[in-house]
């Protein structure tokens, strides 16, 4: 585990950034979203609401069973960075899951669970010369 540095969490929670979740199928094979509801409540912790996922909730809970590792991709403008994260929790009560579903609520959107990750690593993907180093 590694706390995600103070700048990569406050993109994670920046509503205007994009944030990207790449799965695994238990085949291999990768499949992409867009994740609104992603947030960074602490450090060491990475949230989202699981509203229409489908194959994405089929695949975590494939990769929480085998302790796989997500991709998150986060941008804004020219900053960019890829979180790698270990799947810990599927959670339908609990803080998490309550600020998430009271946050969405206000959106029209009624969230079934939160997924709970764990970053590992942390990798500068800006379009600048640190792009590829990893930083945490």
């Amino acid at each position: 585990m590694v706390n995600l540095p103070e700048d990569v969490m406050a993109e994670l929670n920046n509503p205007k950034s994009s944030r990207v979740l790449g799965t695994t199928s238990s085949e291999g094979v990768v499949h992409l979203i867009q994740v609104g509801s992603l947030v960074a409540p602490s450090p060491n912790m990475i949230a989202f609401g699981a509203i229409l996922m489908k194959v994405t909730n089929k695949n975590l809970e494939g990769m929480m069973k085998k302790k796989g590792i997500v991709s998150i991709l986060v941008t804004n403008g020219m900053k960019s960075y890829e979180v790698k994260a270990k799947v810990k929790d599927y959670q339908t009560s609990g803080p998490v899951f309550e600020k998430l579903s009271e946050e969405l609520k206000k959106m029209g959107l009624t969230v079934r669970g939160a997924w709970i990750l764990e970053p590992v690593e942390v990798w500068n993907q800006s379009a600048t010369y640190d792009a590829g180093k990893k930083i945490a």
